[in-house]
């Protein structure tokens, strides 16, 4: 019997826990009503309790008559229905968008605002086994990965799909032996949507010319897709730690060279993970993936590659960047009062300026020491400007700060963020945290030391004086 069929499919995916509340989307169509009516029959079993949705899509003449429909049907069975009318050949303007994507999309917006206001757990749509075999072909004409091949999956986080095992004949001789009408939309025969073409043309010419098992044959492709897919996925997850560097709200910083290393398989999933982080891993495909690919393997210190959904990929070094942040160049400026405090808002952090003579200065991780008397007056702490020139510790001559930050391996999204110890006439005496000049090193003639320490700004810290 197929209610006990369907109830087996439930039970053995968790598709339903005792207790829970599941929103059934309802067009009227055939499928649409065939589960509605079993999940009715089921729901006492299961121990849950059904509601329907429907979304009046206002785009055949016809529509306000399903919509009239589907809201009897559920008054005569006695299952709570809730609807709602939609513009979606004005969204679909609007956003730009195919009336197939916008229709699907306002649907799922919809049920997914009833199952906030219903305290529902589940959404549960009419997908069946024929569904998937026309998923699987979709895919493969649209040179999907394994991913693709899995076709429809039974859940994918509060939406299941209790009929992926049921054909559509099984459907239509349930409708038929109870005597349950349904609405027939004509839009489904419309060979302008490629669905229907692999329904209509694909698919019967498969059955005929190929193998009349094709459908089944194309779920077998999807299972053995599936469980292999999971492999993957479950490696995916194991290696993503690996790489992973940074993970931020806006930001995630990968390890290149480890990247580099993996199977390409590997790097594909990492890839996609990266971007499902940022938007969702539905937006992106292999041609985007190709590209964060050919980036990772180009020569240079500082590449970017700007993508849609405003992400931006940049190769810095051995680190890929994928972030949607707006990164804008800083430029900040502040004379140096010593002894003193300086917080610099435009970065976040906090300079504290200290004298300490010669025979008193001990040397501490992380701060910076110059001889005073050889710096000038004013001094000030700078953001880099335009052909910038230091005289690092260790060399003759002079090197441009811009070429010493690459030696450096400085990202450049963090070079403006970098506070300079500069004087009036653009000589830069220190790149704080990173070296000091030559010119003001501590040598056997200093008498008095200049120690800076880096805090956070608003961070409290107790004077050195």
């Amino acid at each position: 019997m197929l209610n006990n069929k369907i109830k087996k499919y439930i039970e053995a995916n968790g598709l339903i826990q005792p207790g829970e509340r599941v929103i059934v989307g309802v067009s009227g169509g055939p499928d649409s009503m065939a589960l509605l009516h079993i999940l009715k029959n089921l729901a006492p079993s299961l121990h849950c309790e059904v509601l329907a949705a429907h979304l009046n899509h206002g785009l055949r003449a016809e529509a306000g008559a399903e919509e009239l429909f589907v809201k009897e049907k559920c008054r005569a069975w006695g299952i709570t229905c809730y609807s709602r009318s939609v513009s979606v050949a004005e969204l679909a303007r609007v956003q730009k968008t195919t009336l197939e994507d916008t229709g699907r999309n306002a649907r799922y917006q919809y049920f997914n605002e009833l199952r906030e206001l219903t305290g529902a757990e589940r959404i549960a749509t009419a997908h069946h086994y024929d569904d998937v075999a026309e998923t699987v072909l979709l895919h493969l004409l649209r040179g999907s990965g394994i991913k693709g091949l899995r076709g429809i999956l039974p859940r994918s986080g509060n939406l299941i799909r209790p009929l992926l095992m049921v054909s559509k004949e099984e459907l239509l001789n349930y409708l038929q032996a109870r005597e349950i009408d349904y609405c027939l939309d004509k839009s489904n025969d419309d060979s302008v949507y490629l669905r229907n073409r692999i329904r209509h043309g694909l698919i019967p010419y498969l059955q005929k010319e190929f193998n009349p098992r094709i459908v089944g044959k194309l779920n077998q492709l999807a299972l053995i897709a599936r469980d292999e897919n999971e492999a993957l996925e479950e490696e995916s997850r194991r290696l993503w730690a690996g790489v992973l560097l940074k993970d931020e709200e806006e930001s995630l910083v990968l390890d290149n060279q480890a990247l580099s290393l993996l199977p390409r398989a590997y790097q594909r999933r990492i890839i996609l993970r990266a971007f499902a982080q940022l938007t969702s891993e539905s937006e992106w495909n292999l041609e985007d993936v190709q590209k964060v690919l050919e980036l990772s393997c180009k020569k240079g210190s500082s590449l970017t590659l700007q993508l849609k959904k405003k992400v931006r990929v940049n190769k810095s070094y051995d680190k890929m960047i994928f972030t949607t942040l707006i990164i804008e160049s800083l430029s900040f400026q502040y004379q140096v009062p010593v002894p003193g405090k300086i917080e610099i808002p435009e970065t976040g952090e906090a300079y504290q300026f200290t004298l300490v003579k010669r025979e008193d200065y001990c040397t501490e991780s992380g701060d910076i020491y110059l001889d005073y008397d050889m710096l000038p007056e004013p001094i000030y702490l700078r953001s880099r400007r335009a052909g910038d020139i230091f005289r690092p510790l260790g060399m003759t001559g002079s090197k441009k700060l811009k070429k010493y930050f690459i030696d450096l391996k400085v990202p450049y999204y963090e070079r403006d963020r970098v506070a300079l110890l500069a004087a009036e006439d653009g000589e830069v005496w220190a790149v704080l945290g990173l070296g000091v000049s030559r010119m003001a090193a501590i040598s056997s003639d200093t008498r008095t030391v200049l120690l800076i320490k880096k805090s956070r700004a608003g961070e409290n810290r107790g004077s050195d004086n």
